[in-house]
């Protein structure tokens, strides 16, 4: 019983210590894949399916207050007390650990340069990197960095339509297909291991583990996304129209 007491709030004192130093990651103008969407120029209005517009919207304003009243600060905070250099480890170490779902979203479109190129980052960050804090893959031209693929991306490859557009709460943004593709990212990505295999710490490391990652795949967002709402009439229109085009993009390339 003692044991168990102990692990959990030893569980809970990590999530807060990697939330820390996972907040905002200044990369140097490198873009994550959850980010890139926002830095796109998009002069046409897509045609977007979106039934459940009503719903939608309710979301996304909840989405706002959280972001604006919970997130923002946290990641605010974090961020004056939190060194550049460990920030940018953290993003790399969650980003080097969800290769499985690159390699196997790469491989699945036949994109076998790209899994090359997935699995050479992968091997030199992990070893020279320091189990992937550091990127010195990014120093040989061969395994320069490309753009990461999801499973969403393979059902688009394969034909699947979008479907409906959808927000989802806490996660923003996204379609009937690539709330499948979170399921398959989700199915592949290793993150949840090897906690999973402690019982006793499952949830705990899994929470985490997830929240960490969740935080670490946010930089920048939160600035690019205040400047949309302060430029855009309807930003929630705006929004819509960005991630539809910039997934139509990356599914088409």
């Amino acid at each position: 019983m003692k044991t168990q007491k102990f692990k959990r709030p030893l569980a809970w004192a990590c999530l807060i210590w990697l939330i820390s130093v996972t907040s905002l990651t200044a990369q140097d103008g490198k873009l994550t894949e959850d980010e890139a969407f926002f830095y796109e120029e998009f002069d046409e209005i897509a045609g977007v399916y979106d039934p459940f517009e009503s719903v939608n919207r309710f979301t996304f304003e909840f989405n706002d207050f959280v972001f604006s009243n919970t997130l923002q600060p946290l990641v605010d905070t974090y961020t004056a007390i939190t060194p550049d250099t460990v920030e940018e480890g953290a993003s790399n170490f969650f980003h080097n650990l969800r290769y499985p779902v690159r390699l196997a979203s790469n491989l699945l479109q036949c994109r076998f340069k790209g899994a090359w190129v997935e699995t050479g980052r992968f091997a030199i960050n992990s070893t020279l990197g320091i189990v992937g804090i550091m990127a010195p893959a990014d120093d040989y031209e061969s395994f320069a960095p490309i753009e990461s693929e999801d499973v969403g991306q393979v059902f688009g490859a394969w034909g699947i339509g979008e479907g409906p557009y959808l927000v989802l709460p806490f996660l923003g943004p996204s379609n009937l297909r690539d709330l499948a593709g979170l399921f398959g990212d989700r199915a592949i990505n290793p993150i949840k291991e090897p906690f999973s295999m402690i019982d006793d710490w499952e949830w705990e490391w899994q929470l985490t583990t997830s929240g960490a990652d969740y935080i670490s795949r946010s930089p920048q967002i939160i600035e690019r996304y205040k400047q949309l709402k302060g430029s855009s009439i309807d930003p929630y229109s705006s929004l819509k129209n960005g991630y539809t085009q910039y997934r139509r993009g990356a599914v088409a390339e």
